[in-house]
């Protein structure tokens, strides 16, 4: 038996992996791939059979791989994106009604987060590529951000094994934790982080607020550090689940920073310019699963061509090897003159 640890693309499986209850998860002779790998660790499998004869030679060179999102979009998929598109609709319409009311339809929100966090179990390790897809042209909108972030919370969660309730909680402190916006026009307030006071006061007399909720609102641009907003918290002071919800407020907004969706600029933001600002374990973990998603994506390089990513070095590198549509092999970590501009979103997205 072969640790998955150990594996690397090209070589062959000589037995099907099959799950304790008996599914199978690859059959008998599949080719191991970048991808392949990333889900048998999502899958908890520590070990497969491999072909004992298989001796790869130039891998690199010789793995084919296909596109994980093909044209023919999936049924599963299709779902999702209702759904999505349902809860960001819902979300807006709650949102519009704070601005107006100045109060917080907490029912209908905590209804909403539960949508999300029964979406996160139903629809399983495929749900970030889903989100890395979606339609970006409304990300920097608050409903639609909050939305996301959201998700984001509810998937570290899990990963991390949060109770049920605790994941439920966490949920809707992603949907929450810029509801402050909502106000600032009417507080007049003008300092950059404003919205975190006008979010507090909002959810300060609202029954049925989790006191977790309301320091994730509040503690979500702290740093570990210290340098952060409103009160300068660091270290133990800030609630973990403020720490979950700053690094996917961080990564979302970074991803669709520009006009295009480019989450790999937003891990280097995570990997590079917050090192000691948020929690090195729970950043890594969630950088792990992000590269996993990204993994046989489509991309546009920075000189327009059409590539794939293939693999992430071992080195930790944020930057891949891609594979272009004429077969060309580029290992971006090496490359100084070729970045990835952003994904290619396909054209069940845009069309």
């Amino acid at each position: 038996m072969t640790a998955v640890k150990d594996l690397i693309p090209g070589l062959i499986l000589s037995h099907a992996v099959i799950t304790p209850d008996g599914k199978t998860l690859l059959g008998r002779g599949g080719i191991i791939t970048a991808r392949t790998i990333a889900l048998l660790s999502m899958w908890d499998i520590n070990y497969v059979h491999i072909d004992a004869d298989d001796s790869p030679q130039d891998i690199l060179e010789d793995v084919q791989f296909t596109s994980s999102y093909s044209a023919d979009i999936s049924a599963e998929c299709a779902k999702f994106f209702q759904e999505y598109n349902a809860i960001v609709t819902t979300v807006a319409n709650s949102f519009d009604f704070v601005r107006n009311q100045n109060k917080v339809p907490i029912l209908e929100l905590k209804d909403t987060s539960f949508i999300v966090y029964s979406s996160i179990l139903t629809t399983g390790p495929a749900i970030m590529d889903y989100l890395l897809i979606s339609d970006h042209h409304l990300a920097n909108e608050v409903s639609r951000h909050n939305v996301m972030v959201a998700y984001i919370c509810g998937l570290i969660g899990r990963e991390i094994k949060l109770s049920e309730p605790e994941l439920q909680t966490l949920t809707l402190g992603g949907l929450l934790h810029d509801i402050g916006k909502m106000v600032i026009s009417k507080t007049g307030s003008h300092e950059p982080y404003g919205h975190v006071i006008n979010g507090g006061q909002l959810l300060r007399n609202v029954k049925g607020i989790p006191e977790e909720v309301m320091l994730g609102v509040l503690q979500h641009h702290e740093f570990l550090d210290g340098t952060g907003f409103p009160m300068g918290a660091h270290g133990s002071k800030i609630h973990p689940y403020a720490k979950i919800i700053t690094i996917a407020d961080i990564f979302h907004s970074e991803t669709y920073k520009h006009d295009h969706c480019n989450p790999f600029a937003a891990l280097n933001v995570l990997s590079n310019d917050m090192f000691g600002k948020v929690d090195n374990q729970i950043c890594q973990l969630f950088i792990g699963q992000i590269r996993a998603s990204l993994l046989h994506s489509n991309v546009i390089l920075s000189d327009g061509r059409q590539a794939e990513v293939f693999y992430f070095p071992p080195s930790g590198s944020n930057s891949p090897i891609v594979q272009t549509t004429d077969k060309q092999l580029i290992d971006l970590s090496t490359s100084k003159n070729i970045t990835i501009s952003h994904m290619s979103t396909p054209s069940y997205i845009t069309g």
